[in-house]
């Protein structure tokens, strides 16, 4: 299955610990071959670069040069500005990792890329100011909920609990912002200094506290992040990097986009493990 990672020059880890070498569960690093990489013009456009490992046996992460990344054996990057872009491919197994890189040039500008719908609505747009704020609608009734993994016959709604406006005052929710630029996907993760997060990763988070049911956390901006969209079989998802977050935190930073417009947005996240059985709901405005 090949992934589409929207993907917009700037104008503007994984690692593994080391273990003694007598270990007899850490087997061989990858080899020169195993971080070969072929990559080839889409037929939709020369600006659409098809990437494709030669192991698909391994971990393969990609740099594509122009500040975003990504992770599969398959995977596409959109280019909508000339230029020449170093792509690196890192491959990991358990005995270790192994790189190599390319140039892609990209011969001429197609600007006509970022003219797509979700791009448009997080960020403003290319005509617009180029990036937008996000935050979580408070004043909105099932701002925040819950409901079933798998989905019953109501759909994508959060059936077993949903809140109220205002439900959770004061849990370091409601502050948060979230700024979403068209310049090189990046993301702002903007705290106020503390988080809210599920009670089953109260540990992972020194100085959490237990509030209005779960745990306020202290946790500092996330600045300078990527974001990406991913659109597949007519759904589209929203991925934010590293260690940032979008509401309520539950392990994952991937949410399904319900619903987006030029001022509103509705998203389903999982909760992870998945084996939970666990999907959250989330309301944002724009600022």
């Amino acid at each position: 299955m090949k992934y589409l990672v929207l993907s917009v020059l700037s104008i503007g880890i994984l690692s593994l610990t080391s273990c003694k070498k007598e270990n007899p569960q850490l087997g061989d690093a990858p080899l020169d071959e195993d971080a070969v990489f072929t990559y080839a013009p889409t037929d939709s456009s020369d600006n659409i670069i098809d990437f494709s490992a030669t192991n698909p046996d391994m971990v393969n992460i990609w740099d594509f040069g122009n500040g975003l990344k990504g992770e599969g054996t398959n995977v596409y990057a959109i280019y909508p500005n000339a230029g020449t872009y170093i792509v690196t491919l890192t491959v990991f197994n358990k005995g270790g990792s192994n790189s190599s890189s390319q140039e892609v040039v990209i011969d001429q500008t197609d600007l006509s890329l970022l003219d797509n719908p979700y791009y448009n609505a997080l960020t403003g747009g290319a005509n617009g100011p180029g990036f937008k704020t996000w935050y979580i609608d408070s004043s909105a009734t099932g701002h925040f909920g819950v409901g079933p993994d798998p989905i019953s016959p109501l759909g994508d709604v959060p059936e077993w609990w949903s809140a109220g406006p205002n439900d959770k005052p004061g849990c370091g929710i409601y502050d948060d912002r979230y700024t979403f630029h068209l310049n090189a996907f990046k993301f702002d993760m903007v705290t106020n200094g503390d988080v809210y997060i599920h009670n089953s990763f109260e540990g992972a988070f020194p100085g959490s506290f237990q509030n209005l049911g779960d745990f306020t956390a202290p946790f500092d901006d996330q600045l300078n992040e990527q974001w990406s969209v991913v659109e597949e079989n007519g759904e589209a998802t929203l991925t934010v990097s590293n260690n940032s977050f979008i509401g309520f935190y539950t392990g994952v930073r991937t949410y399904k986009v319900l619903e987006i417009s030029d001022s509103t947005m509705s998203l389903q996240y999982d909760h992870e493990p998945a084996s939970e059985g666990l999907h959250w709901y989330l309301k944002l405005r724009a600022q």
